[in-house]
């Protein structure tokens, strides 16, 4: 039973890429890497940090943004409605590209450039560990974007 309960615990260390003193705001895995948004100190849009990260443990591939800032400016939050289906959506500009967390029946992250999404990945059935309730707290919502939120 021992044996069960670590392979357990490590299993679920690898399902975040958050530092064990931030929080994690939502986390997942999606073949093979893990898309993770993590926060410190953030109980309003003007403190604390939130950050995104991407890749693995050993190998961030993304890390936005590289310093700890407030996230107002930096990250948003909306709530996307259409006819009986609703999602949340968490996103950033990073360079010339947006970068759309989203959660629904189906979680991920698209990233669109001009617009266009040049890619869309989504969350392995059960690694997904849903939008933390804080973040909306922490994060300044906002109304959906056209271009970015569809």
């Amino acid at each position: 039973t021992l044996m069960i309960f670590s392979w357990t615990h490590s299993l679920a260390d690898e399902n975040t890429l958050c530092l064990p003193h931030e929080e994690v705001y939502f986390s997942c895995r999606s073949s093979g890497k893990t898309i993770s948004l993590c926060a410190s100190g953030n109980i309003s849009p003007d403190n604390g940090y939130v950050r995104y990260r991407f890749g693995a443990i050993n190998n961030i591939e993304l890390e936005f943004p590289k310093k700890s800032l407030p996230p107002r400016k930096i990250f948003y939050i909306s709530e996307i409605h259409e006819g009986n289906i609703s999602s949340t959506h968490l996103k950033f500009q990073a360079g010339r590209y947006n970068y759309v967390l989203y959660q629904g029946d189906i979680s991920g992250i698209y990233v669109k450039r001009n617009y266009k999404t040049v890619s869309n990945r989504m969350c392995d059935l059960g690694s997904v560990q849903r939008l933390n309730h804080r973040a909306f707290r922490g994060i300044q919502t906002v109304a959906p974007i056209d271009g970015i939120d569809d």
